[in-house]
């Protein structure tokens, strides 16, 4: 059994083998979407204004089309294939041949109503988990180059100030105390979510020698499960050398506020690698500024605040966008998921459908807030 017809919105990333996989599942395989490079800046930057932030600043890039546009793409197609663009409730209503839609993504709530698909017959699918190693290894690649001052070594590498030669020389000798580089051997992680990646996060941190609190709704993970001591927030923050976000996008937002920022311990290590909006992230930058604690930050409440981050990029804090899940084998096992998810469909296998599967402990650390609808 295969499709009729597969219509792909975004420009999704796949391998050659599983575009040829995918054309073997259907009678005709049509794709949509892909902006120019300076259309996507410039609508970027132009959204970067904008009042009403969507819950997901990854759909700001997309090109927007409307209900009647994007019934005009899939008004014949049996399946759908995406992952920024919405599906609203009035295209479910329209599409009377739609069987199957497919998310490239794993959060999916605010992109289509799947109760109202399955109200329609329209079998939804995610790929729940394909980044957890991925996050994983970058928040440690952060923590690592906020602990060890990476960018300001190379800054001065480059352009001949090398502490090692002063040092030597007897031109700049520091008090040990004053040394600003340190181990992570030895130092208390701060753990708050601990879905998949907080759990995989802790893993290694257990490798690198360091004492593991955590703080999460359910008291899920056993202390001699992993090492891992329960406490509350606000101990966990007060506390630990380094605290590690990894919440679901769906926990409230700003629920790490200024007052609990603010009482790190002196050269303490700020990460988050999950979601912008869970931070009050001026306070953050306010206290980065101070220079008394530092970062390495993956989100943001909206697209990076480029000015804001010059302003404190010299203060040893470390800064990218989404690149967390950006590995070349997590976008290959989204792929052969992507596709596991169709082949399942196509031979009566149901269990892949998103109303089916049980929530992980990662997307429900924190009381969900309310999930918009694409379209409602």
């Amino acid at each position: 059994m295969t499709f009729k017809k597969i219509v792909v919105l975004d420009k999704v990333l796949l391998t050659e083998q599983h575009w040829k996989r995918l054309h073997e599942l259907a009678s005709e395989v049509v794709e949509f979407g892909g902006l120019s490079p300076d259309e996507v800046f410039e609508k970027l930057h132009g959204e970067m204004e904008v009042e009403a932030k969507p819950m997901c600043w990854t759909q700001l890039a997309v090109d927007a089309v409307s209900v009647e546009e994007l019934a005009l793409r899939v008004h014949d197609a049996d399946a759908i294939i995406t992952c920024w663009t919405g599906i609203p409730d009035d295209l479910l209503r329209r599409c009377e041949n739609l069987k199957y839609i497919g998310f490239w993504t794993n959060i999916v709530g605010h992109r289509v109503n799947v109760e109202l698909a399955r109200e329609r017959g329209i079998h939804v699918t995610r790929i729940p988990d394909y980044g957890t190693d991925s996050v994983a290894e970058l928040t440690f690649a952060g923590m690592l180059a906020v602990s060890r001052q990476l960018l300001r070594s190379h800054r001065n590498t480059l352009s001949g100030q090398w502490p090692y030669e002063l040092l030597k020389s007897g031109q700049f000798v520091p008090k040990v105390n004053e040394i600003p580089t340190s181990l992570l051997l030895g130092k208390t992680l701060g753990i708050v979510g601990m879905g998949r990646i907080g759990r995989r996060v802790a893993q290694l941190a257990r490798a690198f020698g360091m004492k593991i609190q955590y703080y999460s709704k359910h008291r899920h993970v056993k202390q001699d499960e992993l090492g891992a001591e329960f406490v509350d927030l606000t101990e966990l923050f007060a506390t630990s050398d380094v605290v590690s976000i990894h919440l679901s996008p769906y926990a409230p937002p700003r629920q790490i506020n200024a007052d609990l920022i603010r009482s790190m311990k002196d050269g303490g290590i700020f990460i988050n690698t999950s979601a912008g909006m869970l931070i009050d992230q001026e306070a953050l930058f306010d206290e980065l500024k101070t220079g008394r604690i530092h970062a390495f930050l993956d989100v943001y409440e909206g697209l990076p605040p480029k000015k804001v981050i010059k302003s404190v990029s010299t203060l040893d804090n470390v800064f990218t966008y989404r690149s967390g899940w950006y590995t070349k084998e997590a976008i290959t096992y989204k792929g052969d998921y992507l596709l596991g998810n169709m082949q399942r469909f196509l031979t009566g296998d149901r269990s892949s459908a998103v109303w089916d599967e049980p929530e992980e402990e990662e997307y429900i650390t924190e009381v969900p807030c309310p999930k918009e609808r694409a379209g409602v």
